[in-house]
C-alpha cells in the first residue's frame, strides 16, 4: 500500500469517529485536521470536500458494526443463539464503545433525516442489509422450527432492530447503560414467546 492509500485511509479512520460522535454538521473541517494532524492541503489531495470524506467515513463505521455483528453471529450455530449474540454486540458497542460515538446508522439516520440525502440513502442501505441478515436468520429459525412458522419476518426484524436501537438512543442519552440491556432483555423475552409478530 502507497504512502497516499495510508493517508487517505488514516484520515478515514479519525474522521470516522468525529462524525460518528459530533455529526456532519457538528464536525469542523479544522476539527478532521487537528485529529488527523494533517495539512489542509493533505485532505484535499485526497478527498475533494467534506461530504466526501463523511461518506467514507460512514462506510467505515458501518464496516466496524458489520465486523462487530459478524463476528458475534458466527460463532453461533442455532438462529436463536445468533439473535441473543447480535443483542450482546450491541450491548458491548454501548459498554466499550466498540464504534466510537455508537452505532453509525442510528446517528446518520437521526441526524441526517432531511439535511443531507446522501448520508440519509447510505444509513438505509446499512440498515436494510442488517434487516436482511437478521431476516436470514429468522426464515432459518422457522425452518429448524424454533420458531413459529407463519412469523412476518419483516415486522419481526423492526421490533427487533426498534428495541435494540432503542436501547443504544437511550443508553446514550442518559449515560447509563442500563437501558441497552432492559431493551436486549426484551428481544430475549419476545424471542423465547416464539415471536409473536
Amino acid at each position: 500500500m502507497g504512502k497516499g492509500q495510508v493517508t487517505k485511509e488514516h484520515i478515514i479512520r479519525q474522521s470516522a469517529g468525529l462524525f460518528n460522535t459530533k455529526g456532519y454538521t457538528g464536525t469542523s473541517l479544522s476539527e478532521i485536521i487537528e485529529r488527523c494532524n494533517v495539512r489542509k492541503g493533505g485532505i484535499y489531495n485526497h478527498f475533494e470536500n467534506k461530504d466526501e470524506i463523511a461518506l467514507a467515513a460512514f462506510d467505515y463505521m458501518f464496516n466496524q458494526l458489520k465486523d462487530l455483528l459478524s463476528k458475534a453471529v458466527t460463532e453461533q450455530s442455532e438462529p436463536t443463539e445468533k439473535i441473543l449474540a447480535i443483542c450482546e454486540a450491541y450491548i458491548m458497542l454501548v459498554e466499550q464503545d466498540a464504534c466510537e460515538g455508537g452505532c453509525p446508522i442510528m446517528n446518520t439516520a437521526i441526524e441526517n433525516d432531511d439535511g443531507h440525502p446522501m448520508l440519509k440513502q447510505r444509513a438505509q442501505l446499512a440498515m436494510s442489509e442488517i434487516m436482511s441478515g437478521l431476516g436470514g436468520i429468522i426464515r432459518e429459525g422457522m425452518k429448524r422450527q424454533q420458531f413459529r412458522s407463519n412469523i412476518d419476518v419483516e415486522a419481526a426484524c423492526s421490533v427487533i432492530i426498534a428495541l435494540i436501537e432503542g436501547g443504544v438512543m437511550l443508553s446514550k442519552l442518559y449515560n447509563d447503560n442500563k437501558y441497552i440491556r432492559h431493551c436486549t432483555n426484551q428481544v430475549k423475552a419476545y424471542m423465547h414467546g416464539s415471536m409473536d409478530v
